[in-house]
């Protein structure tokens, strides 16, 4: 029963029950002791990918897969290399999944989930009506007679916050031997879309193996969940938009799909235990090289034939010798890459919700960062129990030893199954003879380096030690020449003076060509404003492609600019009404042939 206070005007409770509720309230404290980990201070302490930095002594690792923000020099994302070739990051973001399952030889869509109320830096600008959507790419496109395909499955995962414009990007750096922590900022119509790499050590708070995370079953925050996907429904019908539709995805999907997403978030954990197993497993000099061959003979005889594979044998007992003059008994550790399940309506709802409305301050659509810069924001909002937040430092997933052969399944998984069937139609399905083959290869490709996919099944293919004529396939997502330099988060925009011929082509065309990861659409991304300038007088093209009057209704009107069918253009045809003569003041700018 409640009581009626006329002096304050509200009901409330008699001492006995209030008494109860923070009796209740201390034991639920005492059951889930909040988190007090602060993301500005562990990230500004330096947090390594590994685990368990007292007990596992790596060497070679950290020297040949450095833990910059920036990627090694001659190497970028995955990402960046889609992002290439595709004219930059696609917009809107129902057109990037689209782009993305076109790749995919089945043109089946990207794996996507969406959470309304999740843990990330940003979950202060998710809820049910606008959920943070996440995506990961699942598929390995068939090698050609001239190329190999590219493995997307387990390298590319996208988080969308609609309402902080912001993409987070963890792509896989196949020439790196490591995952790159990215953003997409200012992903709107009309903005600069920006293609950026994240502080790391930021993001190794809580992606502590330096690759993805995700829960573990029944996934409960996802919409796979019987109460989130209700609660987005009902919000999206009362804000009156489509209940079963956001962003072109769907706001309900079956288990499978989290089941799916928490797979391969399972199979990219495991390609940095793979890398240390490589480089650390395996050690230095002629016997680590030894090693290394012994590895990849072992992982080409799974991947060809699964079911018989043994682990154990003469080739075997090699392997786990040499790894033991490499490690002796010093452990490799498996990141843990799970979250515990979370259930955020629970923790809303019956007695102890109830009990936290007295207590708690409940997180606000707004509240917190709102971008990935903004630590401090995000370190004020109300703090998750210790075993539910993910900056909690984890115990590792597993700890391997000299005598374990993981190191086998893990480089087998970076290989994809056409590469095994390139590769022993080459052999005359002979696995003696590819696994001869690999002994003959250059002792370079086995010295301390990364594994590299698709260096070692190149050198394969072209090896004289197996039958028939070598081939010599190309590969689309490692070059790059043709990439404009890597820009780092943080960095300040570009400031213009009050004239300058520079701010027509801020408003119109810095979304697509400063930033761009392609060198050649990339002409306006220099970090002044006067090389800039430089930089567009020498690309005397734009001329062209800005002279409407000319090349409008012709065979060459595609390749005017901006693209007829983006929000740049219609803003400029917009701005030509009180203005008709801003194309011509814009291509001014760019001297013509012989100063025309």
């Amino acid at each position: 029963m409640t009581i009626f206070n006329p002096l304050i005007g509200i009901k409330t409770f008699p001492i006995a029950v209030m008494a109860l509720t923070f009796s209740l309230l201390g034991c639920s404290k005492s059951d889930e002791p909040l988190s007090t980990a602060q993301v500005t201070d562990l990230a500004s302490a330096q947090v390594q990918t590994q685990t368990d930095e007292g007990s596992e002594k790596l060497e070679i690792t950290p020297r040949v897969i450095p833990q910059t923000d920036l990627p090694p020099e001659g190497t970028r994302s995955l990402f960046d290399h889609f992002a290439a070739q595709n004219h930059g990051v696609p917009y809107p973001f129902s057109k990037l999944v689209e782009t993305l399952g076109k790749l995919n030889p089945e043109g089946k869509a990207p794996v996507v989930v969406m959470l309304p109320h999740g843990r990330s830096l940003l979950k202060g600008q998710a809820n049910d009506e606008k959920p943070r959507v996440l995506l990961a790419a699942d598929f390995q496109a068939p090698n050609t007679e001239a190329a190999l395909g590219v493995n997307m499955r387990g390298q590319m995962f996208l988080g969308f916050t609609e309402n902080a414009d912001e993409i987070e990007v963890l792509s896989y750096n196949e020439a790196a031997g490591r995952f790159e922590f990215q953003l997409v900022q200012d992903y709107t119509e009309t903005g600069s879309r920006k293609l950026v790499y994240a502080k790391r050590q930021i993001c190794l708070t809580c992606h502590q193996g330096g690759a993805p995370i995700f829960s573990q079953r029944p996934w409960n925050e996802t919409n796979a969940s019987t109460q989130t996907i209700q609660n987005i429904l009902t919000a999206r019908k009362g804000a009156g938009l489509d209940p079963h539709s956001y962003l072109g995805l769907p706001t309900s999907v079956p288990l499978s799909e989290p089941e799916r997403y928490d797979e391969l978030t399972d199979v990219a954990s495991f390609f940095a235990t793979t890398q240390k197993l490589w480089l650390d497993g395996c050690g230095k000099g002629d016997e680590g090289m030894a090693c290394r061959k012994t590895l990849f003979k072992l992982a080409l005889e799974y991947k060809a034939q699964p079911g018989d594979f043994k682990e154990e044998g003469p080739i075997v007992s090699t392997l786990k010798e040499l790894q033991k003059a490499s490690l002796g008994n010093k452990p490799i550790l498996v990141a843990e890459s799970d979250l515990v399940n979370r259930d955020p309506y629970a923790e809303i709802g019956g007695w102890k919700g109830f009990v936290r409305k007295f207590t708690s301050a409940n997180i606000k659509l707004g509240d917190g960062a709102k971008n990935n810069e903004d630590l401090e924001a995000f370190d004020k909002l109300p703090k998750l129990p210790v075993a539910l937040d993910p900056l909690t430092k984890r115990q590792p997933k597993r700890t391997l030893t000299a005598d374990h052969i993981d190191g086998v399944y893990g480089v087998a998984s970076l290989l994809t199954e056409s590469d095994i069937q390139s590769l022993m139609k080459r052999a005359d399905f002979q696995i003696g003879t590819l696994t001869r083959a690999v002994d003959q290869l250059p002792n370079e490709l086995f010295g301390e380096r990364q594994f590299e996919r698709v260096k070692l099944v190149q050198a394969l293919m072209e090896s004289k030690n197996l039958p028939g004529p070598s081939k010599n396939l190309q590969y689309a997502f490692t070059d790059v020449s043709e990439m404009s330099p890597p820009v780092a988060s943080g960095e300040p925009p570009l400031e213009l003076s009050a004239n300058s011929p520079l701010l027509a082509y801020k408003e119109y065309c810095f979304s697509c060509h400063r930033g761009n990861p392609s060198k050649r659409l990339n002409f306006l991304g220099a970090d002044t404003e006067d090389k800039v300038l430089a930089e567009l007088k020498d690309k005397i093209e734009v001329r062209d492609a800005l002279d409407w009057d000319r090349y409008k209704g012709t065979d060459k009107a595609s390749i005017l600019m901006p693209p007829t069918d983006s929000a740049q253009y219609a803003k400029l045809v917009d701005h030509l009404k009180k203005d008709p003569d801003a194309l011509k003041t814009m291509r001014a700018t760019v001297p013509g042939l012989f100063g025309l």
